[in-house]
């Protein structure tokens, strides 16, 4: 009987084999993950928002080097509609704060004069306003240089000095 009922089937054309990729000879596959700041970051500088130093250190980098390793989460869900709310969509990306971060007013100075260099970087990639760019700059510039950071507790009070100062303006 099931013998009858396949022949009864109409036959179904063999499946189409997918095209094989188009190799392109001049252009190279990179062998390593950009050296950026996890997204997070990136989103931070893009809303003019608030971002720790951290994330622009060789750890906070590394950090992010292993984030961009691991599946994406991108998509939606629904938030509220409870007791009358409105309904809103909110964001599932992996893109979140670091559990490691190291707020900059506990950075080691050093650590602090390297990741502004990025942190620079990034604000002009995300195309920050050149007044704005200058700014930020200028401001880095004369903490670096304030003659109170050779006192024993200077770069101490310097760095809580540019965290709170960075925070108010964002």
């Amino acid at each position: 009987r099931q013998e009858l009922e396949l022949e009864n089937q109409p036959a179904q054309p063999p499946k189409k084999r997918p095209a094989p990729p188009v190799v392109q000879d001049d252009r190279m596959i990179s062998s390593s993950i950009p050296d950026r700041p996890s997204q997070f970051a990136i989103n931070k500088i893009e809303a003019y928002e608030y971002i720790d130093l951290w994330y622009f250190t060789p750890e906070g980098r590394a950090e992010a080097a292993g984030q961009a390793k691991a599946p994406d989460g991108d998509g939606f869900s629904l938030e509220g509609g409870l007791n009358g709310e409105r309904l809103a969509l909110k964001s599932t990306t992996t893109a979140s704060p670091s559990k490691n971060v190291i707020l900059d007013e506990a950075l080691p100075w050093h650590v602090f004069t390297e990741s502004r260099y990025r942190y620079l970087k990034y604000i002009g990639v995300a195309r920050w306003p050149e007044k704005l760019y200058k700014d930020m700059a200028a401001f880095f510039v004369r903490i670096e240089t304030h003659p109170i950071h050779k006192t024993p507790a200077g770069k101490r009070a310097l760095l809580e000095y540019q965290a709170r100062a960075r925070r108010d303006w964002h």
